[in-house]
């Protein structure tokens, strides 16, 4: 079985923050259960069961827009890999996570930008440091050059066919977006566009990644996510609030296969009018 969660604008009922996503998803699970009508168009059960929980219709994060407004918002979707996946399973987890993001878009929302989240990456950059000499993983795990290659290729072959404009990564040291660089170069791929940054390490950054971001033209850009973005623990307390409405088993153990963090900015004005997230919870006895 798997649960997949969409949370609709958070915009309008807080500020953003690394910290809010757990409640945020909590919040959407119980305005579902004790508010909303189901089971319904929103819940499923062909195949293995998969249980949609929509967003929030009184906040949707795509609003109907004149063609114009439209025009001038650009999307970006963040998508997380969890801890647990192997980079065999990466490329589809990426694709179902575009195919659900689209099943749920609107048509005529696009997207902008599709930055990956690798967890086994964490910022750590000293001007000259060497590729083979990082050690920047919080979650005890590593992963190769090539790995990260493997996933790239896929990643812009996926965005070609989704129509999304570019791709871009997070918390690349100067050596690791170096690297990319020269592997897309050589094989005809495109260029990252985008390297997130945590607000906490951007303050200062390096003059090798500054120079080499200059002339590739990537953006350097901050974000504010958490390293452990979705904790176990969070997890179970999250699809637990449906367990009472029978809905879930009791005795299963769930784990995230991905997470979307979607942001639209009015590009003229750099203005941000929406953010939400999209997650699927799988049973992890059951597999996808």
């Amino acid at each position: 079985m798997s649960i997949i969660l969409s949370t609709g604008n958070l915009l309008h009922a807080r500020n953003s923050g690394a910290q809010d996503l757990v409640p945020d998803l909590k919040q959407r699970v119980s305005q579902w259960v004790d508010g909303e009508q189901h089971p319904g168009p929103a819940l499923s059960f062909a195949g293995p069961v998969k249980l949609e929980i929509p967003p929030n219709p009184r906040e949707p994060l795509f609003s109907a827009e004149s063609p114009e407004r439209k025009a001038q918002v650009e999307i970006t979707v963040k998508l997380f890999f969890p801890p647990a996946s192997s980079i065999a399973a990466r490329a589809k987890i990426l694709e179902r996570a575009m195919t659900q993001f689209q099943a749920t878009a609107p048509e005529y929302v696009t997207i902008s930008h599709l930055v990956l989240s690798f967890p086994e990456i964490t910022f750590s950059d000293d001007d000259g440091e060497d590729f083979d000499d990082e050690n920047d993983s919080t979650l005890g795990s590593s992963i190769s050059e090539q790995d990260i290659f493997d996933i790239w290729t896929v990643a812009v072959r996926t965005a070609d066919w989704y129509k999304v404009r570019s791709v871009g990564v997070s918390e690349f040291s100067t050596a690791r977006l170096e690297a990319l660089i020269k592997f897309s170069k050589r094989m005809g791929l495109a260029l990252p566009s985008i390297n997130q940054i945590n607000i906490r390490d951007c303050c200062v950054l390096p003059r090798s990644l500054l120079a080499l971001a200059k002339e590739n033209a990537v953006k350097l850009l901050a974000h504010n996510d958490a390293l452990n973005i979705l904790p176990e623990e969070s997890v179970r307390e999250t699809v637990s609030l449906l367990m009472s409405e029978n809905l879930t088993g009791t005795e299963s153990k769930w784990s995230w296969e991905w997470l979307l963090k979607i942001t639209g900015v009015v590009a003229s004005r750099g203005v941000v009018c929406g953010l939400g997230w999209m997650v699927e919870f799988i049973n992890v006895r059951d597999g996808i």
